[in-house]
């Protein structure tokens, strides 16, 4: 790539270095702690969306204060339902970030799912707990944003799309690679009774995510 070619993707990229940079330098501290809980809280809604998706039912959707949480269902895909939450927000960073050079799909984007995390924090959160807070307020904002204009839009979606591929990124790195028997993984391998099998649907999950966030820069950078 040439110089030119270099500065060019630099610009292009440059509010998502910024706030990678960022998200990296502050992420143990009380700054992004709130960001990192609502990244949890969509990881939930993804599992309930699946869910409802595959023709199954939402009993009950929570986070907790140490950034875990769960979503209990019956019915739908189980399969599907379990890849969801880490698979899913995966998708959501990489589709935020891909979609940044189609302005107008990146707001929809953004405002289902300011829409899906409130709405589904209000049904299947019980309320009055830090969590339906933070999942009503939070959807609330980002419904907000995506509607008051393309700039508030953009910036809200350019934040939230690399904090949710940052967070699954941390994921990958603690949860599915250091305890995987431990995580949705694990459940779905005792749900097909072989719990061995957490490993390799852990590291599956894992390449998939990968690949669309790469997919979604590799298409950005292919433009300039």
């Amino acid at each position: 790539m040439t110089i030119k070619g270099s500065a060019a993707l630099i610009w292009r990229f440059r509010y998502y270095l910024l706030c990678t940079m960022a998200a990296v330098v502050f992420w143990d501290t009380p700054f992004i702690y709130p960001f990192k809980l609502f990244m949890v809280v969509v990881h939930e809604v993804c599992h309930a969306a699946a869910a409802l998706g595959t023709g199954g039912e939402v009993l009950e959707m929570k986070t907790e204060w140490d950034e875990s949480g769960h979503t209990l269902t019956r019915g739908g895909i189980f399969p599907l339902i379990s890849a969801a939450g880490y698979v899913g927000s995966a998708a959501l960073g990489a589709l935020l970030i891909y979609t940044g050079k189609f302005q107008r799909a990146q707001r929809l984007v953004l405002a289902a799912i300011g829409l899906a995390t409130m709405l589904m924090t209000m049904w299947f959160t019980p309320f009055g707990l830090m969590d339906s807070y933070l999942g009503i307020f939070g959807g609330l904002v980002i419904l907000c944003m995506a509607i008051k204009s393309q700039r508030a839009s953009t910036m809200a979606a350019t934040w939230l799309g690399i904090m949710l591929c940052l967070y699954s990124l941390h994921d990958f790195r603690t949860d599915l690679w250091q305890y995987p028997e431990m995580t949705d993984a694990g459940i779905l391998a005792r749900s097909w009774g072989v719990p061995i099998l957490a490993y390799p649907i852990a590291l599956t999950w894992v390449v998939l995510s990968l690949g669309l966030m790469h997919r979604a820069l590799r298409a950005i950078v292919k433009d300039i």
